[in-house]
């Protein structure tokens, strides 16, 4: 009789306290109703001056800053809106005690999401200064490609084989980056070798010929052929020229300057390859290296035979080595 007595005395404690529960509810439902409108406020504020920062960036050519600086106001509308729903529905929590809360919580958070953290900041001083922008040509370390876009955690840089590389932000912050499309214009080099028995004059001027059959060699500032190194069998030249900074531009004039040099030495009979590494068997000379011979440092009058123009060669749009995406600007920076 006494255990049934100590059974209806729980359930009706626990009775007591639904009904405890229930009558609490209902006497803060208004304050839930007004908390949850609050959070809907603010959700729809947030969402309404994140679109307008995003679409502000835009037009100012700044697409990925405008993109983090819209997440970042989001989440801290929203942080708020909870903040107050939490202070009206239950008026017994202070602002000032949560916050202060927060802050031992947000120091264990800041441990567990460091990495996080590091990227997002170095994303955010990324986009701020700008060292590169969208449709860049870039190498990172062992990765080089065109950016594709910049992410708060992550700069995703797509290689020219046509793969994506998601690089962290805090590498990408703190490595040295080449920008190989920083400028319009950019200059590129080969070395080759020539026999001591040419004629320099004559060589320098054949190579300029090449050159100026080569739509893709830029004629100012104009190409230089140098005389630069004296090797114990041969003269080493170098050539180098000026392109447009993509990567597509470098590959098809390489190839097509090779080419017209090649095909303009054959026409005048000028063997590049290093005499040391060929034997010659002797032979008599004939008449066309006779006359060579004899011109060698008496005239600066040389006679070149002109070679082909070198075939047309092109790399479709679609190829990542002529990716050309740019729509940030780097004119001003915050």
């Amino acid at each position: 009789m006494q255990d049934k007595q100590i059974i209806n005395d729980g359930f009706s404690i626990a009775l007591d306290t639904v009904h405890g529960w229930g009558a609490d509810f209902y006497e803060r439902l208004p304050n839930i109703i007004v908390g949850i409108i609050i959070v809907v406020v603010f959700g729809f504020m947030a969402r309404l001056i994140g679109k307008a920062i995003s679409s502000y960036f835009t037009k100012k050519e700044r697409i990925d800053l405008g993109q983090i600086i819209a997440d970042f106001t989001f989440w801290i509308l929203i942080f708020f809106g909870v903040l107050l729903a939490i202070t009206i529905i239950v008026p017994s929590v202070k602002p000032a005690n949560m916050l202060a809360s927060l802050g031992i919580g947000s120091l264990a958070i800041g441990f567990a999401f460091k990495d996080i953290l590091q990227n997002w900041m170095s994303g955010l001083l990324i986009l701020l200064r700008m060292p590169f922008r969208r449709g860049d040509q870039v190498k990172i370390g062992e990765a080089e490609g065109t950016v594709m876009r910049i992410e708060p955690r992550a700069t995703i840089i797509r290689t020219y084989d046509g793969r994506d590389i998601v690089v962290p932000n805090t590498i990408v912050y703190t490595n040295m980056i080449e920008v190989n499309t920083s400028q319009s214009q950019r200059r590129i080099e080969i070395d080759l070798t020539v026999g001591y028995a040419y004629d320099v004059r004559k060589m320098t001027k054949i190579i300029q010929n090449s050159l100026s059959q080569v739509e893709e060699v830029l004629k100012e500032p104009a190409p230089q052929i140098l005389c630069w190194e004296l090797g114990s069998t041969s003269l080493a030249l170098r050539v180098r020229w000026w392109i447009q900074s993509q990567k597509s531009a470098e590959v098809i004039s390489r190839s097509r300057v090779v080419q017209a040099i090649k095909e303009a030495f054959d026409a005048n009979d000028i063997d590049p390859t290093d005499p040391q590494l060929i034997f010659y068997q002797e032979t008599k000379p004939t008449p066309q290296q006779e006359a060579d011979k004899s011109t060698v440092g008496t005239s600066s009058h040389v006679i070149v035979n002109d070679g082909p123009p070198p075939p047309e060669f092109a790399i479709d749009q679609a190829d990542p080595e002529s990716e050309a995406i740019k729509i940030d600007t780097k004119k001003e920076t915050l």
